[in-house]
């Protein structure tokens, strides 16, 4: 090979790392592996922040930091990243562990960020709106949380729109997935919901929840726009009373309640008109459609037990 060969191969070698796409995903776990599968196969550098770095998948490049601790996160020095995907979960059901995480872990966060990235994406959830009288939600309803949970997300939300960066919040309704069965067990120990009141309930497939953010990131790579603000839900706000009906007649058991009340917030029925406009075709467009895989994977479970 000629010197001028070698040395032309080499600064093609030197450019095309360079133009390594780079992802991070902060507080990497299920959803965060999930984008992780898509992205390193296509030569991607995936950048997993978390405290117990052990659960990230294999290729992703550990940082192992508590968002919470300031002096842990600067640790890590300057973050850079073409985009970053921010899913934070609270160390419990308490508002002192959301405002640590949602509102001084993310500011922490964001002050270590070097440069803009491209786009950044933020996991919120529907907890965010408070309406409970069967309304139907999309992304301009309004934001009035009445639970400490809502209010730290839509602090969080805040603040990443405060950053002036290219920026989608998501907001997520109820995630369920393989390997999750809390919903499965409540109809096999008898306790669904009471018949009535209805309450209308909101979710969304993991499969779903990685598939649309891959969506984003790819539609933003190739130069499309995308909205701050995205209501990701499946095709089917249906009540608790239903999902539950349902199931039962697939475990084969009674649907029974033990009279408790519903403890969850409010009773909306929330759309997902942007999600669809963006070009996503969701995998699993109702709960049949989605709890159809995780009956596999219990009945696998309990077959092995």
């Amino acid at each position: 090979m000629s010197f001028y060969l070698l040395e032309f191969t080499l600064a093609m070698a030197v450019e095309g790392k360079s133009e390594q796409k780079k992802l991070l995903i902060v507080g990497c776990g299920d959803i965060g592996n999930g984008l992780a599968e898509l992205y390193l196969p296509q030569g991607w550098a995936v950048q997993g922040l978390r405290r117990n770095t052990a659960k990230l998948a294999p290729g992703i490049t550990a940082l192992a930091a508590d968002v919470c601790d300031p002096a842990s996160v600067a640790a890590l020095g300057p973050l850079r990243a073409d985009y970053v995907v921010v899913t934070l979960t609270p160390g419990g059901n308490k508002a002192e562990a959301y405002e640590a995480v949602f509102e001084r872990g993310l500011a922490n966060v964001l002050a270590a960020i070097a440069v803009p990235p491209k786009h950044i994406f933020f996991v919120s959830s529907t907890g965010v709106y408070a309406q409970a009288n069967h309304d139907i939600i999309d992304e301009t309803s309004e934001t009035a949380p009445d639970r400490f949970s809502g209010r730290s997300l839509l602090n969080a939300e805040q603040a990443i729109a405060a950053t002036a960066w290219s920026h989608s919040n998501i907001r997520f309704g109820g995630i369920y997935g393989s390997g999750r069965f809390f919903m499965l067990n409540k109809v096999l120990e008898g306790d669904c919901a009471p018949p009535q009141p209805l309450h209308y309930t909101n979710r969304i497939h993991r499969d779903d929840c990685v598939g649309f953010i891959a969506h984003l990131i790819d539609k933003a790579e190739a130069g499309g726009k995308l909205e701050n603000c995205y209501v990701g839900v499946d095709d089917e706000a249906a009540s608790i009373q239903d999902v539950q009906a349902w199931l039962a007649v697939q475990l084969g058991v009674t649907y029974a309640s033990k009279g408790e009340p519903i403890a969850r917030t409010g009773s909306k029925r929330c759309v997902n008109r942007r999600l669809r406009e963006s070009g996503y075709t969701l995998k699993y467009p109702t709960f049949r459609d989605g709890f159809e895989p995780v009956l596999r994977a219990w009945r696998a479970s309990t077959a092995k037990a």
